[in-house]
This record gives structure tokens, C-alpha cells and sequence, in this order.
């Protein structure tokens, strides 16, 4: 992926958690993020149009217990809290790729997003993802969270 579209998503990543969750998070070398321990989620948002390819994000359960407490302003420790977990994933990284989609426009054209989905990530998987020099490594309110976009000219004719 172009550079340019790597530090637009690192921004966009960090404003997102910023404004709609109210975390903060900073880039980090992948050997200074930790492993994945215990249960992890991984969201992952298609992106079609003049070029294609897909948003996703990888975070552990206790980072995705925070975005959801503070999505919906409970505690974390509240049961409903984990409940919703999924949905708060899927809704930041819809709210993500929105604002990824506008702040590509201009260099990759027009873009369109399908419904994010979100998945179990397994430790040998988040490693993997880790490991990848096209993912971006993140530290959010000192959980590690990765991210990754992968975008191709291609998509639909003109």
C-alpha cells in the first residue's frame, strides 16, 4: 500500500479511538507490542470502487471491553459490557473506514464500504499479523491493537 495511505489510516485510527471512544493511541515498533494474551477479536471492513481491498483491526478482549464501556458510558466490569463488546468493535471500525474512505478519495478514487464483520483472533493469528510489515502496530491506553490496510488499484472499470 502506498505510504501516504499508511499514515492516513495511522491518523485516522488514532482519531477515531480519540473522539469516539476516548482512548489514545500511539504507533509502535512491532517487537514492543506484547502478545496477544487470552481472547482477541479481529474486525475486518471490505472496501470496493476504483480500488480494493480491506480495513482490519486486531485488539484483545480487555482493549475491546474498554471501547465498548466508554462507547456506551458503563464501567467495564458491567455485564452488559461484554455483551456488546462485538458491536462496539464493528461500529469503530465502520466509523473507521468512513473516515479512511474520505481521507483516500482524492489518491485512490472512489470507495465504498461493505458491513464490517467481526471474528475470534487466535494467538498464532495475531502473531502472524504482528509479524507482517504491512500491519501497524499500535499501543492504546497500553493494550496493543493492530491495524491493517491493504488497498490495490483495480476494483471496478471506468
Amino acid at each position: 500500500m502506498d505510504p501516504g495511505h499508511n499514515a492516513s489510516a495511522a491518523r485516522v485510527f488514532a482519531d477515531v479511538l480519540a473522539e469516539f471512544a476516548f482512548l489514545f493511541g500511539d504507533a509502535v515498533p512491532a517487537v514492543e507490542l506484547p502478545r496477544l494474551q487470552g481472547k482477541g477479536y479481529l474486525a475486518c471492513l471490505p472496501i470496493t470502487g476504483d480500488a480494493e481491498g480491506s480495513l482490519a483491526i486486531g485488539m484483545p478482549e480487555e482493549l475491546a471491553l474498554r471501547i465498548a464501556a466508554n462507547t456506551l458510558g458503563m464501567e467495564p466490569s458491567d455485564p452488559e459490557v461484554s455483551r456488546k463488546a462485538p458491536d462496539a468493535i464493528r461500529e469503530i471500525a465502520s466509523v473507521m473506514g468512513g473516515h479512511l474512505v474520505s481521507a483516500l478519495s482524492a489518491s485512490a478514487g472512489a470507495l465504498e464500504l461493505s458491513p464490517p464483520a467481526v471474528f475470534p483472533l487466535e494467538i498464532a493469528d495475531w502473531e502472524r499479523l504482528r509479524a507482517d510489515p504491512a500491519t501497524q502496530c499500535f499501543a492504546v491506553d497500553e493494550h496493543p491493537a493492530l491495524l491493517r490496510v491493504d488497498l490495490a488499484p483495480g476494483g471496478r472499470s471506468t
